[in-house]
């Protein structure tokens, strides 16, 4: 099959350059500018929002850090003004310090030992009141409350009588004391109570003192033991340092100066006795 043209068909043609009719020109621009509209209408509805001014956004107020507050101070705990020169009882000493709740003011309380059967037992109550009030009184009133502020109870009482010590006058009574352990029997121990009350000093001392087994705690080591009380060097009470200043002495459980110069006395009669 073959194709052939004719010279009418190319003579189209060679006439000159081709040129686009008018109704298809007006279609083509028509079509553009209408592209164009889609274009714009697209840019308009898709353009990214417009982030807001600086000046826009709402001021928050800063307030300042409110300023640090001082940490409370830790409760200074009370420190001793006394103490007890006994050597002996060293390694069973236990001291309490408390405010007092009969006469106000402040009491320092040193326990040596135990009350149960057999043992050594020493109570003081050393009493700096706030006012002039000192004690009960009454003996019997008196100690039966350092008694009770040691868990104890008086079974009975003996009247006191005067004695003289290093720190000044002091009472001096037998007294029978007992104690309940719990559900357990009553455990009741003969002992002394001393008491000494100096109203220009303001300060009283109560001692009750139960002695071991063998070794009772007559008036005289009651003493002893009262003396052995001396005020600490810390302190600023310079009536008190000079009253109840520490000084040296012999042992309170120690043999008494005259029964050992009778014992010694004895001794080479004894010996003479014996050679005939």
């Amino acid at each position: 099959m073959s194709w052939s043209a004719s010279d009418e068909d190319i003579s189209v043609y060679a006439s000159g350059p081709l040129r686009a009719r008018p109704l298809g020109s007006f279609a083509a621009s028509s079509m553009g500018f209408a592209a164009l509209l889609v274009l714009a209408g697209a840019g308009l509805f898709l353009r990214p929002p417009a982030l807001p001014a600086i000046d826009d956004f709402p001021t928050a107020t800063i307030a300042p850090p409110p300023p640090a507050r001082a940490r409370a101070s830790a409760p200074v705990a009370p420190k001793a003004a006394f103490d007890l020169d006994v050597p002996e009882l060293a390694k069973e000493r236990v001291v309490a310090l408390e405010p007092s709740r009969h006469a106000g003011g402040r009491q320092e309380s040193m326990t040596f030992g135990g009350f149960d059967a057999g043992r050594f037992y020493l109570r003081i109550d050393i009493l700096q009141p706030t006012g002039d009030k000192l004690g009960n009184s009454d003996f019997f009133l008196d100690m039966a409350r350092h008694a009770a502020d040691a868990g104890l109870s008086v079974v009975r009482i003996a009247q006191p009588i005067p004695l003289s010590g290093r720190a000044g006058a002091f009472e001096a009574a037998d007294i029978r004391l007992s104690q309940r352990q719990g559900e357990g029997p009553v455990t009741e121990r003969g002992c002394t109570a001393v008491r000494l009350i100096d109203s220009t000093l303001s300060i009283e001392i109560a001692g009750l003192a139960c002695g071991a087994a063998g070794r009772p705690v007559d008036r005289r080591v009651a003493t002893c033991l009262l003396d052995r009380v001396f005020y600490l060097p810390g302190g600023k009470n310079e009536g008190l340092q000079k009253a109840f200043a520490k000084a040296d002495a012999p042992s309170c459980f120690a043999a008494p100066a005259q029964e050992a110069s009778a014992a010694g006395a004895r001794a080479p009669a004894k010996k003479r006795g014996a050679r005939h």
